[in-house]
C-alpha cells in the first residue's frame, strides 16, 4: 500500500489562521484521506493527526533564498535540493507518491531520482510558476504528471511548450459546504458588497475602491468590507494596503485578516463577492467560497476565473476597469431579482462542481493513475 506525501512549499506553515490557500487545499482535500502532509511548520489547527504531519528538517531555511535557489545553474539547485530532501527520503517505501505544490523545481529535483529510489513524483501546479522552469527543470519534468487548478493554467503552458508534458489534468479547486453556506433569512436593506483575499495589487483591490467611490457619487445605496491582509495571519501592513487605507471612501471599511469560520459568517451576510483580480488568478478559493454563501459575483474577465462562473452564479468584466466594475455593481445592486438569481445559480453552481468531496475525487484519479 502506497503513502502519498504532499510537499507544501517552503513557505506554506499548515495552519488555519497562519496558513495560505495551499494549506487550505491540503486540508480540505485530504481530510478523509491517509496522506501526510510534509511542512517548514504546522499546528493542529485543522484537525489533522500528529501522524500525519512532518515537519521537513531544514525546509524552512530554503524560503529566504529560494528566488536564488531558483535561478542557480541545474546541477546546483539539485545537489543542494537533494541534501535537504534527504530525512524524507529515509521515509519513502516503494511506490509511494511524492506530491509537489506549485514548486516545479523542486518537482524536477525529485524526478530525477524517482526511479533509482521507487517513488512516484507529481508536481500540481496553483499558478503559472512553471513557465518560469529552466531547461533543466523542464526536462527532468517531461514524463512526471503534471496536476493544474484550472484548465486556463493547463492550456497556458501547453500554449508555451506544446507537446512537452506526457501526463496532465485539472483538478479544481473547491469550499467546505459545512462551514460555507447561504442564510435563508438575509435580507439587507442595503446590499453589502465583500472581498476577501491577500491585499496585494494584483489582486486588484484599489480598483475596487475606485469603484465604491464611483458609485457613492452615483449616490448609489451599497456598503463594501474588504477582509484580508498583506499576508496571511497577523501580517504587518505593507506600502499598498497603507495607501488603501488612506483612499478608503466612506462606504467601505477594512475589516483585516478573519480566520474561517469569522470569514464564512460574514459572507453568509453579504449579497455581492468581488474578485477585481488584474492578473491572470488562476482558481483563487475565495469566489468559491463566496459563491457557496449565497453571494452573486462579479469578477474580472481572466485566468480561471471564467471557469469559476461557467456553471452561472456571477457577472465577468474587463480586468484593470474601474468604471465597468461600478457599473456591474450598480446593476445587481438596483436590479433585486436579478442579484437574488445570480446568488441562487452560484450555490447551485458550487453545490454541483466545487464541492471538496468533487476536488478529492478528482484528485484520487490522478493518484490512481499512477504507475504501480
Amino acid at each position: 500500500m502506497r503513502t502519498v506525501y504532499h510537499l507544501l512549499d517552503e513557505r506554506e506553515v499548515f495552519s488555519e489562521s497562519d496558513g495560505g490557500a495551499i494549506s487550505r487545499w491540503a486540508a480540505n482535500a485530504l481530510r478523509e484521506g491517509d496522506e501526510v502532509i510534509v511542512c517548514p511548520s504546522y499546528d493542529l489547527s485543522w484537525g489533522f493527526p500528529a501522524d500525519r504531519l512532518y515537519k521537513l528538517p531544514r525546509w524552512h531555511l530554503t524560503g529566504p533564498v529560494h528566488p536564488i535557489l531558483y535561478r542557480l545553474p541545474w546541477h546546483l539547485q539539485k545537489t543542494i535540493c537533494l541534501q535537504v530532501f534527504r530525512p524524507l527520503f529515509e521515509r519513502l517505501r516503494p511506490n509511494d507518491v511524492v506530491y509537489v505544490h506549485n514548486r516545479p523545481a523542486y518537482a524536477a529535483v525529485l524526478a530525477t531520482v524517482a526511479d533509482k529510489l521507487g517513488f512516484r513524483p507529481v508536481l500540481h501546479m496553483h499558478n503559472s510558476l512553471l513557465l518560469r522552469a529552466n531547461k533543466g527543470q523542464l526536462a527532468a519534468l517531461k514524463n512526471t504528471t503534471i496536476v493544474f487548478c484550472s484548465q486556463f493554467l493547463r492550456t497556458e503552458v501547453q500554449n508555451v511548450m506544446p507537446g512537452h508534458f506526457a501526463d496532465t489534468h485539472v483538478v479544481y479547486n473547491g469550499a467546505d459546504d459545512q462551514k460555507f453556506h447561504p442564510d435563508p433569512d438575509k435580507a439587507n436593506v442595503i446590499p453589502r458588497i465583500i472581498f476577501s483575499g491577500r491585499l496585494v495589487a494584483y489582486k486588484g483591490v484599489h480598483i475596487l475602491l475606485e469603484a465604491m467611490r464611483l458609485l457613492s457619487r452615483r449616490r448609489v445605496d451599497a456598503a463594501c468590507v474588504i477582509v484580508g491582509g498583506a499576508g496571511f495571519g497577523n501580517s504587518r501592513p505593507t506600502r499598498y494596503v497603507k495607501r488603501l487605507r488612506k483612499a478608503r471612501p466612506e462606504n467601505t471599511r477594512f475589516a483585516g485578516y478573519l480566520r474561517g469560520s469569522e470569514l464564512a459568517k460574514l459572507l453568509r451576510t453579504s449579497d455581492i463577492f468581488c474578485c477585481p483580480s488584474i492578473w491572470h488568478d488562476p482558481f483563487p478559493l475565495a469566489p468559491i467560497e463566496a459563491m457557496a454563501s449565497g453571494n452573486a459575483v462579479v469578477a474580472s474577465a481572466t485566468g480561471g476565473l471564467p471557469e469559476t462562473l461557467s456553471f452561472g452564479g456571477g457577472v465577468l468584466i474587463p480586468p484593470n476597469d474601474p468604471l465597468a466594475l461600478a457599473d456591474a455593481l450598480q446593476q445587481l445592486i438596483e436590479d433585486t431579482p436579478r442579484r437574488k438569481r445570480l446568488a441562487a445559480e452560484a450555490v447551485s453552481a458550487f453545490r454541483d462542481n466545487f464541492r471538496w468531496t468533487m476536488a478529492r475525487a478528482q484528485y484520487q484519479q490522478v493518484i490512481q493513475s499512477l504507475p504501480a
